[in-house]
Protein backbone atom coordinates (compact mmCIF):
# COMPACT_ATOMS: atom_id res chain seq x y z
CA UNK A 1 0.00 0.00 0.00
CA UNK A 2 1.46 3.32 -1.08
CA UNK A 3 1.38 6.06 1.54
CA UNK A 4 0.44 9.61 0.56
CA UNK A 5 3.45 11.90 0.80
CA UNK A 6 3.62 14.26 3.73
CA UNK A 7 3.57 18.01 3.36
CA UNK A 8 3.98 20.78 5.90
CA UNK A 9 0.23 21.37 5.73
CA UNK A 10 -0.56 17.72 6.49
CA UNK A 11 1.82 17.80 9.46
CA UNK A 12 0.24 21.02 10.82
CA UNK A 13 -3.30 19.77 10.23
CA UNK A 14 -2.51 16.62 12.23
CA UNK A 15 -0.91 18.69 15.00
CA UNK A 16 -4.00 20.94 15.11
CA UNK A 17 -6.23 17.88 15.38
CA UNK A 18 -4.06 16.50 18.19
CA UNK A 19 -4.19 19.86 20.00
CA UNK A 20 -7.97 19.95 19.66
CA UNK A 21 -8.38 16.41 20.99
CA UNK A 22 -5.62 16.19 23.60
CA UNK A 23 -4.72 19.80 24.36
CA UNK A 24 -2.09 22.12 22.95
CA UNK A 25 0.47 21.23 25.60
CA UNK A 26 0.20 17.53 24.68
CA UNK A 27 1.45 18.01 21.12
CA UNK A 28 4.92 16.45 20.98
CA UNK A 29 7.27 15.66 18.16
CA UNK A 30 7.22 11.93 18.88
CA UNK A 31 3.43 11.87 19.32
CA UNK A 32 2.94 13.75 16.06
CA UNK A 33 5.25 11.36 14.21
CA UNK A 34 3.36 8.40 15.70
CA UNK A 35 0.01 9.86 14.58
CA UNK A 36 1.38 10.39 11.07
CA UNK A 37 2.93 6.92 10.95
CA UNK A 38 6.48 8.16 10.34
CA UNK A 39 9.77 8.26 12.21
CA UNK A 40 10.28 11.51 14.19
CA UNK A 41 13.35 12.44 12.14
CA UNK A 42 11.19 12.36 8.99
CA UNK A 43 9.28 15.38 10.25
CA UNK A 44 12.39 17.57 9.95
CA UNK A 45 11.76 17.76 6.20
CA UNK A 46 8.54 19.68 6.89
CA UNK A 47 8.98 21.46 10.23
CA UNK A 48 12.07 22.79 11.95
CA UNK A 49 11.26 21.65 15.49
CA UNK A 50 8.39 21.40 17.98
CA UNK A 51 8.31 25.20 18.37
CA UNK A 52 7.74 25.47 14.61
CA UNK A 53 4.94 22.89 14.91
CA UNK A 54 3.26 24.71 17.80
CA UNK A 55 3.57 28.11 16.14
CA UNK A 56 2.05 26.51 13.06
CA UNK A 57 -0.81 25.11 15.14
CA UNK A 58 -1.57 28.57 16.55
CA UNK A 59 -1.45 30.07 13.05
CA UNK A 60 -3.69 27.32 11.64
CA UNK A 61 -6.18 27.78 14.49
CA UNK A 62 -6.44 31.50 13.73
CA UNK A 63 -6.60 30.82 9.98
CA UNK A 64 -9.51 28.42 10.48
CA UNK A 65 -11.24 31.02 12.67
CA UNK A 66 -10.79 33.66 9.94
CA UNK A 67 -12.25 31.40 7.24
CA UNK A 68 -15.14 30.52 9.53
CA UNK A 69 -15.79 34.19 10.35
CA UNK A 70 -15.75 35.18 6.68
CA UNK A 71 -18.40 32.56 5.91
CA UNK A 72 -20.50 33.50 8.93
CA UNK A 73 -20.32 37.27 8.39
CA UNK A 74 -20.94 37.29 4.64
CA UNK A 75 -24.65 38.22 4.82
CA UNK A 76 -24.16 40.86 7.56
CA UNK A 77 -22.86 44.39 7.81
CA UNK A 78 -22.50 47.09 10.43
CA UNK A 79 -23.42 46.42 14.02
CA UNK A 80 -25.16 43.16 13.13
CA UNK A 81 -21.86 41.93 11.64
CA UNK A 82 -20.12 42.80 14.94
CA UNK A 83 -22.86 41.04 16.89
CA UNK A 84 -22.40 37.92 14.75
CA UNK A 85 -18.61 38.24 15.07
CA UNK A 86 -18.94 38.18 18.88
CA UNK A 87 -21.28 35.19 18.87
CA UNK A 88 -19.15 33.21 16.44
CA UNK A 89 -15.86 34.10 18.13
CA UNK A 90 -17.17 32.84 21.49
CA UNK A 91 -18.62 29.64 20.05
CA UNK A 92 -15.48 28.91 17.99
CA UNK A 93 -13.32 29.41 21.05
CA UNK A 94 -15.24 26.65 22.81
CA UNK A 95 -15.17 24.05 20.05
CA UNK A 96 -11.51 23.61 19.28
CA UNK A 97 -8.35 23.98 21.33
CA UNK A 98 -9.22 25.08 24.87
CA UNK A 99 -9.05 28.88 25.07
CA UNK A 100 -6.62 28.91 28.00
CA UNK A 101 -4.20 26.73 26.04
CA UNK A 102 -4.59 28.89 22.95
CA UNK A 103 -3.74 31.98 25.01
CA UNK A 104 -0.67 30.12 26.25
CA UNK A 105 0.23 29.32 22.65
CA UNK A 106 -0.29 32.93 21.60
CA UNK A 107 1.87 34.12 24.48
CA UNK A 108 4.70 31.79 23.52
CA UNK A 109 4.45 31.88 19.71
CA UNK A 110 2.58 35.12 18.98
CA UNK A 111 5.78 36.82 17.84
CA UNK A 112 6.47 34.33 15.03
CA UNK A 113 5.85 35.61 11.50
CA UNK A 114 3.21 32.97 10.69
CA UNK A 115 1.16 33.81 13.79
CA UNK A 116 1.60 37.58 13.40
CA UNK A 117 0.33 37.32 9.82
CA UNK A 118 -2.81 35.46 10.90
CA UNK A 119 -3.44 37.82 13.82
CA UNK A 120 -3.22 40.79 11.43
CA UNK A 121 -5.69 39.11 9.08
CA UNK A 122 -8.06 38.47 12.00
CA UNK A 123 -7.73 42.07 13.13
CA UNK A 124 -8.56 43.29 9.61
CA UNK A 125 -12.00 41.73 9.92
CA UNK A 126 -12.92 43.61 13.08
CA UNK A 127 -11.26 46.86 11.91
CA UNK A 128 -13.14 46.76 8.61
CA UNK A 129 -16.50 46.31 10.30
CA UNK A 130 -15.79 48.82 13.06
CA UNK A 131 -14.50 51.39 10.55
CA UNK A 132 -17.80 51.15 8.67
CA UNK A 133 -19.81 52.17 11.75
CA UNK A 134 -17.40 54.52 13.50
CA UNK A 135 -17.98 58.23 12.97
CA UNK A 136 -14.38 59.37 13.20
CA UNK A 137 -11.22 57.62 12.04
CA UNK A 138 -9.53 58.48 15.35
CA UNK A 139 -12.11 56.38 17.21
CA UNK A 140 -11.57 53.14 15.25
CA UNK A 141 -8.72 51.84 17.43
CA UNK A 142 -10.55 52.73 20.64
CA UNK A 143 -13.76 51.05 19.46
CA UNK A 144 -11.88 47.98 18.27
CA UNK A 145 -10.09 47.64 21.60
CA UNK A 146 -13.39 47.94 23.49
CA UNK A 147 -15.05 45.31 21.31
CA UNK A 148 -12.17 42.80 21.31
CA UNK A 149 -11.56 43.21 25.04
CA UNK A 150 -15.22 42.44 25.65
CA UNK A 151 -15.39 39.27 23.58
CA UNK A 152 -11.99 37.94 24.64
CA UNK A 153 -12.79 38.67 28.29
CA UNK A 154 -16.15 36.96 27.94
CA UNK A 155 -14.55 33.90 26.37
CA UNK A 156 -12.02 33.78 29.22
CA UNK A 157 -14.84 33.87 31.79
CA UNK A 158 -16.71 31.12 29.99
CA UNK A 159 -13.55 29.02 29.78
CA UNK A 160 -12.86 29.43 33.50
CA UNK A 161 -16.41 28.34 34.27
CA UNK A 162 -17.46 31.73 35.63
CA UNK A 163 -20.22 31.97 33.02
CA UNK A 164 -22.44 29.32 31.53
CA UNK A 165 -22.97 30.20 27.89
CA UNK A 166 -26.35 28.55 27.46
CA UNK A 167 -27.72 29.91 30.72
CA UNK A 168 -26.25 33.36 30.17
CA UNK A 169 -26.95 33.64 26.40
CA UNK A 170 -29.58 36.33 26.91
CA UNK A 171 -27.28 38.30 29.20
CA UNK A 172 -24.40 37.89 26.77
CA UNK A 173 -26.50 39.27 23.89
CA UNK A 174 -27.65 42.18 26.05
CA UNK A 175 -24.02 42.92 26.89
CA UNK A 176 -23.01 42.70 23.23
CA UNK A 177 -25.72 45.24 22.46
CA UNK A 178 -24.48 47.49 25.29
CA UNK A 179 -20.97 47.38 23.92
CA UNK A 180 -22.26 48.13 20.41
CA UNK A 181 -24.05 51.24 21.67
CA UNK A 182 -20.69 52.53 22.93
CA UNK A 183 -19.20 52.35 19.44
CA UNK A 184 -19.63 55.80 17.98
Amino acid sequence: MKRNPLTRQIVLDQALQMASEQGFSQVTYNGLARELGVQPQSLYRYVVNIADVKAGVVAEYIKHLIVSLHKKLLPYSGKEALRQFAIHFISYGQTSIPFAEMISGLTEYGHTPQVVEQLMDLRKISVTIISSITSGPDDVNENEELFLNFIIGNLALVTMGSLEVIHDQKIFMENVDRVLTLIK
